[in-house]
């Protein structure tokens, strides 16, 4: 079931090479994007290098067509997955019917090529307004936290809840889901710095990081096992970063990569 998001877009830059111009891809788990307001990865793709192109600097428009041929321009926003190295572009569209919907992206280098890309009426994850698995995870203490986190330099404090208290005790939770020892998209790392970067000026909220494998101490030896609330949440890639208020509701989900101000945003409209 896992890895779908990293090699979903490694088959699109192995693919696009016979095009004949940049080709526009979305890099948001397959089978997660859903009905309604969306947050979608995006990534404007060479076909001659098969590398991302673009920049924090650059007025980038996206126009997603729908099934019967009606289309929406979109702003999209570039966002670092690590900084300075690698990023993305995030795309906030609407979408009102399920189907094969497809994809441009108008940037300074011209508009590429459109891509198709599947809306599904009911996706596997929780949704943003929806109520979110109250999943029983592991904490420090019992558990020493090296046996529950691959965070080269953890924080304690995501450590001490459960999902489950967290998403029912009254009080708003951020709850992260990622390994950044294990991480296939290569971003967990940067995602847990930025979490912690955000969180530590604010309070109000509880914040629970859960690991994706259970037996991170394996030391290589057999085949790494998900832990049971990876598999409750429905999650095909990693990291996921999910904000829920007081009642255990999702009032904003991020997928790979999330910036300081996204996050951040999202906590303050907590209240």
């Amino acid at each position: 079931m896992r890895r779908i998001w990293l090699f979903f877009v490694a088959f699109v830059l192995a693919s696009c090479g016979g095009g004949s111009g940049n080709l526009a891809i979305v890099g948001s788990s397959p089978g997660t994007v859903g009905l309604g307001p969306q947050r979608l990865v995006m990534a404007e793709v060479d076909p001659e290098s098969n590398s991302f192109v673009g920049g924090p600097n650059e007025e980038v428009t996206v126009t997603f067509t729908d099934p019967s041929g009606t289309s929406q321009n979109v702003s999209a926003e570039w966002v670092w997955s690590i900084e300075g190295v690698r990023g993305f572009l995030i795309a906030r569209p609407d979408f009102e019917e399920p189907g094969p919907w497809r994809v441009a992206i108008a940037s300074p280098r011209g508009t590429t090529d459109e891509t198709t890309f599947s809306v599904t009426a009911d996706i596997p994850i929780p949704e943003v307004g929806e109520p979110v698995p109250a999943s029983e995870t592991r904490t420090s203490p019992p558990f020493e936290l090296a046996s529950i986190t691959t965070d080269p330099d953890p924080e304690p404090s995501f450590y001490e809840m459960t999902v489950a208290e967290a998403t029912s005790n009254g009080s708003p939770a951020l709850i992260v889901f990622a390994t950044p020892a294990f991480c296939q998209t290569a971003v967990c790392g940067p995602t847990m710095e930025i979490v912690k970067e955000v969180v530590a000026p604010r309070s109000g909220f509880d914040v629970v990081h859960v690991e994706i494998f259970e037996n991170i101490d394996s030391e290589g030896e057999g085949r790494l096992i998900e832990v049971p609330a990876v598999i409750e949440w429905g999650f095909p890639s990693e990291p996921w970063i999910y904000v829920v208020d007081a009642e255990g509701v999702a009032t904003a989900r991020f997928e790979g990569a999330v910036s300081p101000k996204e996050l951040g945003a999202a906590l303050d409209a907590l209240g």
